[in-house]
């Protein structure tokens, strides 16, 4: 019952992959953070009953997530004006990249694992 929280997780993750599209960068943030949270009290809700792989699993996704998002911030800095560094945008993505690739192994595992 509690993988219901990853469909409005799974929303909210195609609405920030729109919204930075059409250019609102801070709304993606906003988003994306709000993504996490809902993918972070899921795992939390949950964790008694996991197997040490799919922890892991969630652990590293999750990990990768919380770094993604702070580079975001320092990409949306460097977008505002407010620092010099240009190479951020680029390793955000990276890591963005990164991160979905995680998400969809630990999806993947996580719904073919025996119940």
């Amino acid at each position: 019952m509690l993988d219901l929280l990853l469909i409005p997780a799974g929303i909210l993750l195609a609405l920030a992959l729109r919204a930075v599209r059409r250019g609102e960068h801070r709304l993606h943030g906003h988003l994306m953070t709000a993504a996490f949270t809902l993918v972070g009290l899921r795992l939390l809700l949950h964790t008694g009953n996991l197997e040490q792989v799919h922890l892991s699993a969630w652990g590293l996704t999750l990990a990768a997530a919380g770094t993604t998002i702070l580079l975001g911030r320092k990409a949306l800095a460097w977008r505002e004006g407010r620092s010099a560094r240009s190479g951020i945008p680029r390793v955000h993505r990276a890591a963005g990249a990164l991160t979905l690739a995680l998400t969809a192994l630990t999806l993947a595992v996580w719904f073919l694992r025996e119940r």
